[in-house]
């Protein structure tokens, strides 16, 4: 029971208990009272009765003693008036007739008045003559009692109701700062380290308070302390002092990784920029400013390949820069270059002629499932070329028509967004899952749902079609009706089989405010699967839709969905934004797993992500584990859990009684 019931409980109590007792007192003081007023008012009047009838009772002048009795009875609130002889035989005799109360029959049990008779001799000099009895009327006292009680009840009760409304208010107020104190806990709990800005006025509540605002600011501190830490970690292995960009091996271990996925074909360009003449500009300016000449050229190339949404671009070596660009033709790639080419050249220690600095740009074209090496040689090739020709030239590795390189070479198709629409609008895709396993114990912690779809039979996965699918503008549409066939598909499991289910979203979509809304209402609309759905959207989400991904996973989290962060570490961002997102987990790019067995930089930085996720509550899993030994690493590192072709392939239905190759 919360502290602020017991304490409206114990104020009612305590106000009943009072109100009970002030009623009690009330009643039984006035009720005592009344009975000794009754009691002196009978005696003063049998006192004075009986000094009056005396002489007329003495001349035995009855009808006068009776017309004086009668008189004081009938305006006076009397029962009885007795007179009787020294022989107490009765004279003259005048009673009440009992007409009731009037008053509830508990009150007068409760009650009980029994007010004293008043008693008085009747003398005549020395002789005595008799006395006389006078009861008083009980009737008007209950009734009197009876309107008094009720009256007070009704005031007690009126002020006790504003009193305890007034208390109530005080309580709340005051307790208040415990209410915000019990959410800034749970937000501690769930890592958002956030402070309470407004003291309470409580001097000791205002001290908790302070304390837990010192220790979320240490802990912030602490956190804020792993994150720079395991940047500097990073960056040290993969990012070039320089210029601030990805360094060679970063570079060739997100090449290695994008050309090589069964699941996700990469299709776009790769790009080289060679800086000509940096050594004699060294000699003549010094290696201060040929640093700064780097710098701001690889500004030029952050700047010029960042729109492209999954770009990777990096400073190879001393003179060399390199882009990877996905999803982008030929002809898109050739303007971007053209464009980075440009701005380089007009930069002052370009465009000035005081140096003999020239840039030149190879490019290849990388079609499904190129070979790494063969594409990176071709635009080597390609670099070679155009270093032989005048300043800004770029070249083009094999500069006949490719056809379009984003779409696969299927004579059967001939209008591919036509193809897709049809394919949407008649929900024919084929969902294919694979399994999560926990590193822990070798269970199932969820499943990744593929897209699949059927040309003539054979099954093209998503890395043919998908980049065709962003191309048209047909992301909203495609993720939305994946969500309904995975929530489909859940409706038919048993509750005792049912497990979650992974659902990638494009950065496309959750930049749409209406997708977002309607993603929403939809997991609302399947409360009870809610628990069973998780939501991974690409890393560099976090970078073009920030404040959207933060709204959308709040409002899944509060839903019970959750979210994850497929490819994380591949944006060459900041850490940061894991203390104010809530996630479910973050999934390990492929490029920190393939050669992590061998690479002694990738196993120091797994191992000290995990320390940091975990620090955060968040799960960190890795994707595509192909060989015995990085799953064992996996699991040596703490890892929470992983996928890939070595653990499970993808099948059409989930496989229940799946378990890892041991």
């Amino acid at each position: 029971m919360s502290l602020h019931r017991q304490l409206v409980l114990l104020i009612t109590a305590v106000l009943l208990v009072l109100l009970a007792g002030i009623c009690y007192l009330s009643v039984q003081n006035s009720r005592n009272y009344i009975e000794r007023q009754m009691h002196s008012h009978a005696q003063d009047t049998a006192t004075s009765l009986s000094l009056s009838i005396a002489q007329p009772l003495a001349q035995q002048d009855y009808v006068l003693v009776q017309t004086m009795i009668d008189a004081i009875f009938d305006r006076g609130d009397f029962v009885e008036v007795t007179i009787r002889d020294p022989q107490s035989q009765v004279i003259i005799s005048r009673n009440l007739t009992a007409t009731g109360p009037y008053v509830p029959k508990w009150f007068v049990g409760w009650l009980k008045i029994n007010p004293m008779p008043g008693v008085s001799e009747i003398t005549s000099g020395w002789q005595r003559l008799g006395e006389v009895r006078i009861l008083s009327d009980k009737e008007a006292a209950y009734r009197n009692l009876w309107l008094a009680a009720k009256q007070g009840f009704g005031l007690f009760l009126l002020v006790g109701l504003v009193s305890w409304v007034i208390i109530l208010t005080i309580v709340r107020t005051v307790l208040t700062p415990l209410r915000r104190l019990e959410q800034q806990a749970d937000a501690i709990c769930r890592k958002e380290f956030t402070r309470q800005q407004a003291l309470p006025r409580t001097r000791e509540i205002r001290r908790v308070v302070q304390a837990i605002n010192r220790m979320s600011r240490q802990l912030k501190s602490l956190f804020d302390e792993q994150v720079v830490q395991i940047e500097q970690v990073r960056n040290q292995a993969y990012v070039d002092t320089v210029t601030g960009l990805g360094n060679g091996r970063y570079f060739n271990a997100q090449l290695q990784a994008r050309l090589d996925s069964d699941e996700e074909p990469f299709s776009g360009c790769l790009v080289r920029l060679q800086v000509k003449g940096l050594g004699e500009y060294n000699e003549i300016y010094g290696h201060d400013a040929g640093n700064l000449l780097l710098r701001r050229i690889g500004e030029v190339w952050r700047e010029t390949m960042s729109p492209v949404e999954g770009a990777c671009y990096a400073r190879v070596t001393g003179t060399c820069f390199a882009a990877l660009l996905p999803h982008q033709t030929r002809e898109q790639a050739e303007r971007l270059i053209s464009d980075a080419l440009f701005r380089a050249q007009a930069l002052d220690a370009l465009s000035m002629g005081g140096s003999n600095i020239q840039v030149f740009a190879g490019m290849s074209v990388c079609n499904l499932g190129s070979d790494p090496k063969l594409v990176e040689a071709q635009a080597i090739a390609a670099l070679a070329r155009a270093a032989s020709a005048q300043d800004g030239q770029l070249e083009i590795y094999d500069e006949m028509a490719h056809g379009d390189v984003l779409a696969p070479n299927l004579p059967e198709v001939s209008d591919w967004q036509g193809f897709l629409q049809d394919i949407i609008d008649g929900q024919q895709v084929t969902l294919h899952y694979q399994p999560i396993f926990s590193c822990a114990n070798n269970t199932v912690m969820h499943y990744e749902v593929f897209a699949r779809i059927k040309v003539n039979g054979e099954c093209l996965v998503a890395g043919h079609f998908i980049p065709l699918v962003e191309r048209f503008g047909l992301q909203v549409q495609f993720d939305q009706m994946i969500v309904g066939q995975v929530i489909a598909y859940l409706r038919t499991v048993p509750r005792d089989e049912l497990k979650p289910f992974a659902i990638n979203l494009s950065s496309q979509s959750v930049r749409d405010e209406e997708f977002n809304g309607w993603l929403l209402e939809t997991v609302k609309a399947n409360g009870l699967l809610s628990t069973y759905l998780i939501f991974e959207v690409p890393e560099v989400t976090v970078r073009t839709a920030h404040g959207k991904l933060h709204r959308l996973a709040s409002g899944l989290r509060e839903l019970g969905a959750k979210l994850t962060i497929d490819h994380f570490g591949t944006t060459n961002s900041s850490f940061g934004y894991l203390s104010g997102l809530p996630l479910y987990s973050i999934k390990l790019d492929n490029s920190y797993i393939r050669d992590m067995d061998s690479n002694l930089d990738h196993q120091f930085f797994i191992q000290s992500l995990v320390r940091i996720a975990h620090s955060r509550s968040i799960l960190l899993t890795a994707e595509r584990v192909e060989l015995q030994s990085q799953w064992q690493l996996l699991r040596q590192f703490n890892v929470d859990g992983a996928q890939g072709y070595y653990l499970g392939e993808p099948q059409e239905r989930p496989a229940l009684d799946t378990s890892p190759v041991s």
